[in-house]
């Protein structure tokens, strides 16, 4: 049977939620829906929300999320079709369906090749003569062999033995030049990574893409060369052991990043198998959306000298600016995790680890170190650097903590302007910590009013029309599109029907919001879209702020029109001037 629309809908329409869920794992009835433990981490207190009336289900742990069929294709780790015909079986429509073979990557003859390559290597490492001082090397750094297997560590040996092994299976030297692993010399073709030892790199789905090449011997000015960027590897668009800690990562509900392939390999020597490296003392912004990807928090652990603290400082800051929850490995050693387990053993690196502290609390030591307390223009600086963070906490409760630790280290309180200070209107859903400000909210209640009412979705293209969110605004859109398609509206199947992860991840606290009303309620509905308006005049009174600042000097005519709509405006708003109450 060919897996249509149809089918999908049909089998979504018929299965409940709770019943699939249930069906794998025990479910614990709570306020309007259902609790569970979650299998897609180590989860102690249930952190599964499962809303029965949206057909979605969400942990605001890990993050995973979705409807019935990204359940049994997460747990079961099996595809969509796959999850469609387990999910039919269980509600007692069993289907036959015809799965369609994978599709082939365009780059598979590189990604062949490198196999090829990592596969001759790993044997000249373990079972040949060039690769006995190599193999010694690794053993004396503690490396054993199930751990050189795990990671396709192998040997590139002299004699340019890999390009000739590779020209004789009938690979061919542009591909080899292409990939980086030879080049073209006077002399003929030649080895790159000629008596080192390799490590592969692999993308997200787990194919070779590149190498850094370890020297051995001490006798080379470079202890590590890596792969030139080609066209199938560029440097930042991928984190080290990533493919394998995913989901070990997400289990775990945290990822340790650290930056290099020994610290991987450290870590895993010492039972961490939730680690990536992003081969440097940069993050870039792929490296950071690989990361997000991840739903879990984010475990900084790089080197413990003077490079890697400042690496935790700025990388944290990125990571805390894109809303994601950071914590620091408190390394005071000076030491790597590789030189740490080298010299004190897999129980000192273990030890380590657990030593994990809040980005702002590592932030507040960074800067104590380096600050003279004692002088008040220090102090000034610190005040203001460390406030800066701690106000992009989502956290009221711990902005209010750490400003007020802060201020007892420093006595220089930060001041804030009243115009612009941000107050968030908290909404706890169960016990589980997920709060949203007044707008977020807002906009939630008119999109969850207009999935269970077209009155709701008439009222909101009425009055309103749009959302700020942009995010918000996609879903408002595919909710509008789905009632003219199927003449309803549902989320679960709006779920299937998009690929945009962060409408994804809208859909999936939607429907674990528990103070959202379920049922139409114009007056909810009503009151969200004033908020929604009133929110809309705030951001154009502040764009004809700016407009009247730019164009005073230069247009004073146009200047007094913006002047004027302001007033009006100012007007509407209960003379406000723009100010929250």
């Amino acid at each position: 049977m060919k897996l249509t629309e149809d089918v999908i809908n049909d089998i979504r329409n018929s299965a409940n939620i709770v019943d699939v869920i249930g069906h794998y794992i025990p479910l614990v009835k709570k306020g309007k829906g259902y609790t569970a433990l979650c299998p897609f981490h180590d989860d102690h207190d249930p952190s599964l929300s499962i809303s029965e009336d949206k057909q979605i289900y969400k942990c605001f742990v890990c993050g995973n999320g979705g409807n019935v069929f990204s359940f049994v294709s997460n747990f079961k780790k099996i595809s969509f079709p796959e999850a469609v015909k387990e999910v039919a079986d269980i509600i007692g429509k069993p289907i036959e369906i015809d799965v369609a073979p994978k599709k082939v990557s365009p780059y598979q003859k590189y990604y062949d090749l490198l196999n090829a390559m990592i596969a001759y290597c790993r044997y000249l490492l373990s079972a040949s003569k060039a690769g006995e001082e190599a193999m010694a090397y690794l053993n004396d750094r503690g490396l054993d062999k199930e751990t050189i297997d795990y990671f396709g560590i192998g040997f590139n040996p002299s004699s340019n033995m890999i390009y000739k092994y590779l020209n004789n299976h009938h690979f061919s030297d542009e591909d080899m030049i292409k990939t980086g692993i030879c080049r073209m010399l006077d002399s003929g073709m030649a080895d790159v990574f000629y008596n080192r030892i390799v490590f592969p790199i692999h993308d997200r789905d787990g194919n070779p893409i590149a190498f850094t090449a370890r020297d051995h011997t001490g006798n080379s000015d470079s202890k590590y060369i890596n792969s030139a960027e080609n066209l199938i590897y560029t440097k930042g668009d991928h984190l080290y052991n990533y493919h394998r800690a995913r989901e070990a990562a997400r289990k775990a509900g945290y990822v340790i990043v650290c930056e290099g392939v020994m610290d991987v390999i450290a870590f895993y020597r010492a039972g961490r198998d939730n680690v990536v490296a992003t081969l440097g003392t940069a993050c870039t912004r792929r490296q950071i959306e690989l990361l997000k990807e991840l739903k879990c928090r984010i475990v900084l652990s790089y080197d413990g000298d003077n490079a890697g603290q400042y690496a935790n400082l700025k990388i944290g800051e990125i990571l805390l600016n894109e809303g994601l929850n950071v914590l620091v490995v408190d390394n005071r050693t000076e030491l790597d995790p590789d030189e740490i387990i080298s010299q004190y053993g897999k129980n000192a690196l273990r030890d380590l680890e657990a030593r994990q502290i809040s980005f702002i609390d590592y932030a507040i030591g960074y800067y104590r170190k380096r600050y003279n307390l004692e002088n008040y223009n220090d102090r000034k600086e610190m005040t203001l650097k460390v406030s800066a963070l701690i106000e992009k906490l989502t956290d009221e409760y711990d902005r209010d903590n750490y400003a007020n630790e802060l201020y007892e280290l420093t006595k220089i309180r930060k001041r804030v302007n009243q115009i612009d200070k941000k107050v968030e209107y908290n909404s706890k859903v169960a016990e589980l910590g997920f709060t949203v400000d007044g707008l977020t909210k807002a906009e939630y209640t008119i999109l969850t009013q207009m999935a269970v009412s077209r009155k709701a979705l008439d009222l909101y293209q009425r009055q309103l029309g749009c959302l700020l969110d942009d995010n918000d605004q996609k879903l408002a859109m595919m909710i509008i599109d789905d009632y003219r398609r199927n003449g309803s509206c549902s989320l679960s199947r709006i779920y299937d029907q998009t690929d945009d992860e962060a409408v994804r991840n809208i859909i999936t606290s939607l429907a674990v919001v528990e103070t959202l009303p379920s049922d139409y309620d114009e007056n909810a509905l009503s009151g969200a879209i004033e908020k929604v308006k009133l929110e809309i005049k705030r951001k154009k009174l502040e764009n004809l702020k700016e407009k009247i600042s730019k164009t005073s000097v230069v247009d004073p005519e146009r200047s007094f029109e913006y002047l004027r709509e302001y007033e009006e405006l100012v007007r509407e708003l209960g003379g406000t001037n723009g100010k929250k109450s």
